[in-house]
């Protein structure tokens, strides 16, 4: 790995560790709304040309504003449609306008867990809708069991997320585990470990902006994933969640 690489890795861990002058992960309405902000805003300016507002504008009032947000998305991919191979169109919208049916339960007070199924749900739709996804893992938009926050909801909405891209970039060396293998924060922070052990194969000694990105965000995931596998709270899985998604954005 080269220095410049080296150092932003390294910049990553510290992160991800929370020695920076930075809050500490939080999971409310304002992070998952935000959450949702940073992963639309990975595709659909360059897929669709819809500006996504500043985080100042999200925070102001959350489950509002990513409501209306994600309903843009929906309405242009309804009126306009995309292009997509095969089943990959179809599956996209769905998960599309479930996600936009879930913001507007939180929008309309039903909780925030909501905020969580959209964010799931725009993973997928993200995956299908740019990415053409057409990997064997089945990424189901209907699982009534995520309407929580709970270490669960967060496991399998990073199993997923990495699923929809990992093992396109890296080859079968990432193993995407079943769903009943991956049940404790502990279990994931190993299945981190394992993507981050093959992002450093790849791309260890690539110095390309987008290559030293990628690699301080997976380094944040792993820390954070650390830190939720040794009890420090499901705010490190969400937090970890966050970090694969703008990793993803750089190596995928």
């Amino acid at each position: 790995m080269s220095e410049t690489a080296s150092t932003y890795v390294a910049d990553g861990i510290a992160a991800g560790l929370s020695t920076y002058p930075l809050p500490k992960p939080v999971l409310d309405a304002g992070a998952l709304a935000e959450a949702i902000r940073v992963q639309l805003r990975t595709w659909v300016t360059a897929e669709f040309g819809i500006a996504v507002p500043s985080p100042e504008v999200i925070a102001a009032a959350p489950a509002e504003s990513v409501s209306r947000l994600v309903g843009d998305v929906a309405e242009r991919v309804r009126v306009w449609g995309v292009e997509a191979d095969g089943d990959a169109e179809a599956w996209g919208i769905a998960h599309l306008f479930n996600a936009h049916a879930d913001v507007l339960y939180a929008a309309n007070g039903h909780g925030d867990a909501h905020l969580l199924g959209a964010l799931y749900s725009l993973i997928a739709a993200r995956a299908y809708l740019r990415d053409g996804y057409e990997g064997r893992f089945e990424l189901d938009p209907f699982d009534d069991d995520r309407r929580q926050l709970s270490e669960a909801a967060l496991i399998e909405t990073v199993r997923v997320q990495v699923a929809t891209w990992a093992p396109d970039t890296f080859g079968t060396v990432v193993q995407i585990p079943a769903r009943w293998e991956m049940r404790t924060a502990a279990d994931l922070s190993d299945f981190i470990a394992d993507v981050s052990r093959a992002a450093e194969a790849k791309y260890g000694d690539v110095d390309d902006d987008d290559s030293i990105r990628g690699m301080a965000h997976l380094a944040n995931a792993r820390a954070h994933g650390l830190k939720a596998g040794y009890g420090h709270g499901d705010a490190h899985l969400f937090a970890a969640l966050g970090a694969l998604v703008l990793a993803a954005a750089s190596l995928a």
